[in-house]
Parts: structure tokens; sequence; C-alpha cells
């Protein structure tokens, strides 16, 4: 049988690929090596261990546990993949001395550009060929495969529990965009007249992050800014974050990778301009300006003509949720 080594760095991204995992382990041998943020040593920014959850469902697909860079043997492999494709963590170490084809994972949503795109900045450095969201993802050495943790959406009942708001960057700390998650966006994004229309509960998902040293003053930030009549509640590390999506009624989100698990549901969804790299965002009708008028439109207009073409152009699988078997079958080609 042959061996893939599987290189796992930071959960919230690798995680839109572990789902090959199990069907993976059916056709290789596959070594696991822990880098960074899934690595033991690193101590979890957030409110919940997600590398616990990656123990839990996936260790068992492993034939053998690496535990250093130093203890890889480059002889025993016909695949190295990564879960990302940035060149950072060890990884660059990794592609130099690999004797096999490297494959990286897309790092999310990105600017498709030579000095914001990883898939290109980290070209023969981090990866030989790279797994892209889609077709958009024009380039020679990429492989469209999609995003196979989003496969499991089409499993939950959609109950249009709540509103939810996927945040970027908050207004406590330095942003690079135009458009923080501040007291300013709050008031601008119309929160408190859907509330007050559809009476949903609002829930604020916030990123864990690194260099954050931990998540409650986010917390105490989003309560000292936030409109007081808003009837709200604010999550960081959630285990399921397909059951979160799929309880919404409407989504108001930067342009987040996560942002696709809505639209794939056809979930209204306004992504504001100006609050993350806009990448492969750019099409879809529901991309907006902080203006709580234009949010609250396109919201109300999806609900009744959701933007239906927009991830059979940029998730591979995405339409018909089979992303893990595109993916499978992709690795397959490659050895």
């Amino acid at each position: 049988m042959k061996k893939i080594l599987f290189i796992t760095t930071q959960y919230r991204v690798g995680e839109r690929i572990y789902p090959i995992l199990p069907n993976l382990s059916e056709n290789f041998e596959i070594h696991l090596l822990k880098l960074y943020q899934m690595h033991p040593s690193h101590i979890w920014p957030g409110s919940f261990d997600m590398r616990d959850i990656f123990h839990k469902k996936y260790l068992k697909y492993f034939t053998k546990i690496i535990p250093t860079i130093n203890d890889i043997d480059y002889n025993e492999y016909d695949l190295i993949l990564c879960d990302d494709d940035r060149a950072r963590n060890g990884v660059e170490q990794i592609y130099k001395n690999k004797k096999c084809l490297m494959v990286g994972s897309s790092h999310g949503n990105r600017n498709l550009n030579r000095n914001e795109w990883h898939a290109i900045k980290h070209h023969k450095i981090a990866f030989d060929k790279c797994f892209t969201f889609g077709k958009k993802e024009s380039l020679s050495y990429a492989i469209p495969a999609g995003i196979p943790s989003n496969d499991k959406l089409k499993e939950y009942s959609l109950e249009k529990n709540h509103i939810l708001v996927i945040c970027n960057f908050l207004g406590n700390r330095h942003c690079e965009f135009k458009i923080p998650f501040n007291e300013h966006f709050f008031k601008e994004c119309g929160l408190v007249e859907l509330q007050q229309k559809y009476n949903k509960k609002i829930i604020i998902k916030l990123k864990s992050r690194a260099d954050e040293g931990g998540y409650k003053h986010n917390i105490k930030y989003l309560n000292e800014i936030l409109p007081k009549e808003l009837d709200y509640k604010v999550l960081v590390d959630v285990e399921d974050d397909n059951e979160l999506i799929s309880k919404s009624f409407m989504v108001i989100s930067a342009p987040s990778t996560m942002t696709f698990k809505p639209i794939q549901l056809q979930i209204p969804t306004a992504i504001i301009k100006g609050s993350g790299q806009i990448g492969l965002f750019h099409d879809f009708k529901g991309l907006v300006e902080l203006n709580k008028n234009k949010i609250v439109n396109t919201l109300e207009d999806q609900l009744i003509h959701p933007d239906k073409t927009f991830i059979l152009n940029t998730i591979e699988g995405g339409l018909n949720f089979n992303s893990t078997e595109v993916f499978i079958n992709q690795i397959k080609n490659l050895i």
C-alpha cells in the first residue's frame, strides 16, 4: 500500500480537508506530522481546544505519528500532503528535503494576485501542486477539489434560529482592512432592525487568533460597544460550525472561507466590502457596502432569489456536496 505523509498545521484551515481521512485511509497508509497550532506544545488561544476534536475524530486513521520534522524518513513516502499552502512552520524545510510530490491545500479565500495569494507566492517553496476550491483559481499547478468539510451540510435541517455575524478583525486591535468590526460596524450593519423585524437572536462568531493572547478581552470589547437593545450571544470556537451555519436564518460576514457554507445552503448572506480580502466573492450577489439598507435589501432579496450559480463556479463539488469524492479522486490521480 502506498504511503502518504499528512501534515497538519492549523485546525481552522485544515478542518476543511480532514473529512477526506476516513476514505483516504482505505486506499493508502497515512502517517501524521503535527506542526504549529496542531503541535502539543502550542497553547490554544480560544475557548475550546479544537485539537481534541481532531484527535477524537481522525487519529484512528493514521498508522504512525511522526514526532518531529527530524524524524521524517523521506524515502518512505509516495506523496506529502499539507493542510495549508504557506511556507512556514517547517513546511518549507520539508519541501527542501522531500523525495516525492508535495501538495499543499488552500489557506482560504484570498485576493487572486501575486502579492497576496499564497498559491502563487509559495509555489516551489512549500508545494509542487496545490488543492484549490474551484475553477476560478486558475493556475497550471492548481487542483480544484472544493471544500470537503462542507459536504456534511446536506445532512442538517435548516432551522432558521438566529442571525449569524462572522467577524474578521475587531476594532480593539490593528486591522489591515478599511472596515474593522467596531462600534460603527455594528450600528451600520442593520442588526437591530433585522432583529426587530424577524425576532431572531443574534450570534456573533469570533476567530481565536494566536496573536491575541486569548479571547475574553474580545468578548468584553463587544459587550461594551454592541447596541444595548440587541439580544445576542458571542461564540469563539465551536465543535460543529456546520450546525451553527445550518441553524442560521441570515448571515452577515466578512469575506471569510466559512461564508461559503451558508451560500451553499442558499441561506441569505451579506458579505461586507472592505472587511477582508474579497477574493472569490467578487461576483457574489450579496457582496455589499457597509450600509444597513443595502445589507437588509440583499438579505431579503436572497430569501426569494438565492445566488444559485455562484457555488457552481466557485466550489468544486459544492453544488452536489461531493467535494470529498472529488478530492480523493484527485489524490488517486497524483500517485
